[in-house]
């Protein structure tokens, strides 16, 4: 067993506000995965931006309303938004949040996922 301490940065690239990120580490052996808990305050965003890889962003706690091109919805927990590499995305905290980011070179089977109205 290996017990690490967590890396935990501010991210204010893209206009982001309120945003910390706590980044596990990444897969250094078949599709490089990154994973980050995302915290969010409550008014905060994490600013429009091109998901660099496939990216899922599941909803821990808190509501956020979440955009991509012209469309945007509002999320809660048990949620899980994907973007396509190359998708401009933003999200906005509605109330304190906390999200699982999961970045892939891979791709995401969303089978056993049922889609949300």
């Amino acid at each position: 067993m290996e017990i690490a301490a967590m890396p935990s940065y501010a991210v204010e690239r893209f206009s982001s506000v309120g945003v910390v990120m706590d980044a596990l580490p990444p897969t250094v052996d078949g599709a490089l995965t990154q994973v980050h808990v995302a915290r969010v305050a409550a008014g905060g965003t994490i600013g429009r931006h091109p998901a660099v890889r496939s990216q899922a962003f599941a909803i821990v706690s808190g509501r956020a309303r979440v955009g991509a091109g012209d469309e945007s919805r509002e999320v809660e927990p048990a949620a899980v938004v994907v973007w396509q590499p190359g998708e401009d995305h933003q999200t906005w905290a509605l109330t304190d949040l906390v999200a699982v980011v999961v970045e892939t070179d891979g791709t995401f089977d969303l089978t056993h996922h049922t889609p949300l109205p």
